[in-house]
């Protein structure tokens, strides 16, 4: 081997040991750097879940105002179906029936999503359904119960599809709202629209005569036609079939398992017995398309 070999073969090992140094560094701050952020405070910060543990109570923030969902009955006491599937989650949180392990928040529909966000509530179950623009606010659960716009009638009412009631010689109940003016527009436009100001008052007017039919969404019109056998539901549905989901605060990946997985231990799972009597106890029958398999 010649001189200049001999110097080449040495810049070769000089040169290879420059790039192994350099790539032992970069390797060293790679790790120094993720376990920097592994250990940054918002790396750090405990899980909702473990604080709700720790306290021993879960905050819930629900509707007082949206029967049967969450409304205020004749006694003053905080009730519906709403409620009933929060105390259900809080038995399964903390494996008993205490009081003391829930608090209720009555909150308005504009509140609900800075409840979560803001902390004053842990999650909130509150009639909501996952739509597009809410999942950038918040993050939903799968839904707790399926949800989709009928058309309740009277019992003894000939019409039984939206062609029969799209004639003039019929009303039909609307909230002051685009969506439901729309609907009935599209489905049954000879129809006159008779704009009210609840869903309230969309049934009273459908039981009373008042118009001959109101849309609403289908929970409701079961709990409705559950406590009055002279109002029924049309088969045909104004909507595809939507979900009303539990929502909390985002980027909480263990929070949201947990709820996560109670729903869906509830639609078809270790829970659906207890579910199931709830969505009896409200509507009249047992939820739709659940999987229930006993062991």
């Amino acid at each position: 081997m010649n001189e200049t070999q001999i110097c080449c073969g040495m810049g070769r090992v000089a040169e290879e040991s420059r790039v192994k140094r350099l790539f032992r560094c970069l390797t060293v701050g790679l790790s120094i750097a993720a376990a920097a952020l592994l250990t940054s405070p918002a790396h750090a910060q405990a899980s909702k879940l473990d604080a709700v543990l720790s306290k021993g109570k879960v905050v819930v923030g629900v509707s007082s105002e949206s029967p049967p969902f969450g409304f205020v009955d004749e006694k003053g006491a905080l009730t519906g179906f709403d409620i009933d599937v929060a105390k259900l989650i809080a038995k399964s949180l903390f494996g008993d029936e205490k009081p003391e392990r829930i608090e209720f928040v009555k909150q308005s529909s504009a509140a609900r999503w800075e409840n979560v966000n803001s902390g004053k509530v842990d999650f909130g179950i509150h009639v909501a359904t996952i739509l597009p623009d809410r999942v950038a606010r918040v993050a939903f659960t799968e839904g707790y119960i399926d949800s989709g716009i009928v058309v309740i009638v009277k019992k003894d009412s000939p019409i039984k599809t939206f062609a029969d009631l799209d004639n003039t010689k019929y009303s039909t109940a609307i909230l002051s709202t685009p969506v439901q003016a729309a609907r009935a527009k599209q489905f049954f436009p000879k129809a006159k629209p008779v704009v009210l100001d609840s869903t309230g008052a969309q049934f009273t007017a459908v039981k009373s005569n008042r118009v001959d039919a109101a849309q609403l969404d289908e929970p409701v019109a079961l709990w409705y036609v559950k406590q009055n056998p002279d109002v029924r539901i049309l088969d045909q549905r104004m909507s595809a079939a939507t979900n009303n989901a539990i929502f909390m605060k985002p980027g909480d990946f263990a929070w949201w398992l947990a709820l996560n997985t109670y729903v869906s231990e509830m639609r078809g799972g270790s829970l659906y017995p207890e579910y199931a009597a709830i969505y009896q106890k409200w509507f009249g029958r047992n939820p739709p398309n659940a999987k229930y398999y006993a062991k």
